[in-house]
């Protein structure tokens, strides 16, 4: 194994969380701008510009997505259709089992392993309800610690809380940009795709994934 990582983290929706069977790398944010009718990039750049709302001041998802499409539209059929595409899509999430299973193995090989998510509080009562809190040595929701991915001070926290060195750390998440400042932080990143793929590339890092 390879010594000089210490802890393997990962974000929870899109990874831990995802929206259906099969769709490991959802494209949520680009179906709703079909919806908006507005080109992907454009809404992405417009919700990256307020989902702090959620994010840090603890607003709900539902409430600031329909603060990010008023900037595109006001028209209250299409912020309808967001919120009714919203909850379809959360009724229809399941959970990486497959993923969960990998903490013990992590574990065992001396590893900590944690969830660090940009989201409000309710994730924490969701993790403690389902069993998963108590498969990880930290939880890190941006919601409860005032910052929020790919800043430095968010990652700070997560290295406090878990005792190790920015370098000691892989973390994992579904995202480009919440692994943007990856190089700057010092953190180990790993852009998750699907299972396999995540799985080959700790073991190209000395990671035993079996």
């Amino acid at each position: 194994m390879n010594k000089k990582i210490k802890a393997v983290v990962f974000d929870y929706g899109g990874v831990i969380e995802l929206e259906n069977a099969g769709d490991f790398a959802g494209n949520f944010l680009g179906k709703i701008a079909e919806i908006v009718g507005v080109p992907a990039d454009d809404f992405r750049n417009e919700y990256f510009k307020y989902n702090h709302l959620s994010n840090i001041k603890n607003m709900s998802w539902e409430d600031m997505i329909i603060e990010v499409v008023s900037k595109f539209t006001d028209s209250k059929e299409i912020k309808d259709r967001v919120l009714s595409f919203e909850r379809e899509s959360k009724s229809k999430r399941i959970i990486n089992r497959e993923l969960l299973d990998l903490f013990p193995i992590l574990k065992s090989q001396g590893l900590k392993a944690g969830i660090f998510s940009n989201s409000n509080s309710q994730l924490r009562e969701k993790l403690s309800a389902t069993g998963i809190a108590k498969l990880v040595d930290e939880i890190v929701i941006s919601g409860e610690i005032g910052f929020q991915k790919p800043h430095k001070e968010a990652f700070n926290v997560l290295f406090e809380k878990l005792g190790v060195r920015p370098g000691e750390l892989v973390f994992i998440d579904d995202t480009p940009k919440s692994l943007e400042k990856a190089d700057e932080i010092g953190y180990v990143p790993i852009l998750f795709k699907n299972n396999e793929q995540l799985k080959t590339d700790l073991k190209n890092l000395g990671i035993s994934t079996d």
